[in-house]
């Protein structure tokens, strides 16, 4: 054998360099793992917030009835580190069975068999958008809400 062929041998069983290569092809997957763990961290984090705010408007909207704009206010004030943030409020009397509903109680229900409560109901929406984009997956994640709290008169 001669002395070329046997460089080339001792190369080929050579192992000092095989860490790096390995290194060099696992390192891009790990990364998209982890940017994909902490897009998902983030889209939980902002589906959390968007629930909370609507419970947040609704729970401000049982102390202050008629005050719709406070409802919509405190619902994107619980949720401000989120974007786009929307909200909606309402409010009404309803039969304590859940039936016959009166939006503003400008009048009473009149079907029903037991007591009038009044509810308040806060609709939350919001839209998540990843960091990265990801074949398959929407380049926008709509999170929404909806809280309906009752109150006896």
């Amino acid at each position: 054998m001669n002395h070329s062929a046997k460089a080339l041998l001792s190369l080929a069983r050579s192992t000092s360099g095989s860490s790096l290569v390995e290194t060099a092809l696992v390192l891009p997957f790990l990364v998209l793992v982890l940017a994909g763990a902490y897009d998902f961290g983030q889209a939980y984090f902002a589906t959390i917030e968007v629930a909370t705010a609507a419970e947040a408007g609704a729970q401000y909207g049982l102390q202050n009835v008629t005050n719709l704009t406070g409802m919509q206010n405190a619902a994107k004030l619980d949720a401000a580190d989120v974007l786009n943030t929307q909200a909606v409020a309402t409010y009404g009397c309803e039969c304590s069975d859940g039936t016959a509903a009166v939006a503003s109680c400008t009048t009473s229900p009149t079907t029903c068999t037991y007591n009038i409560v009044n509810y308040v109901q806060v609709v939350v929406t919001a839209s998540y958008k990843p960091t990265l984009t990801y074949p398959g997956a929407p380049v926008s994640i709509p999170l929404s809400s909806t809280v309906r709290l009752r109150a006896g008169q």
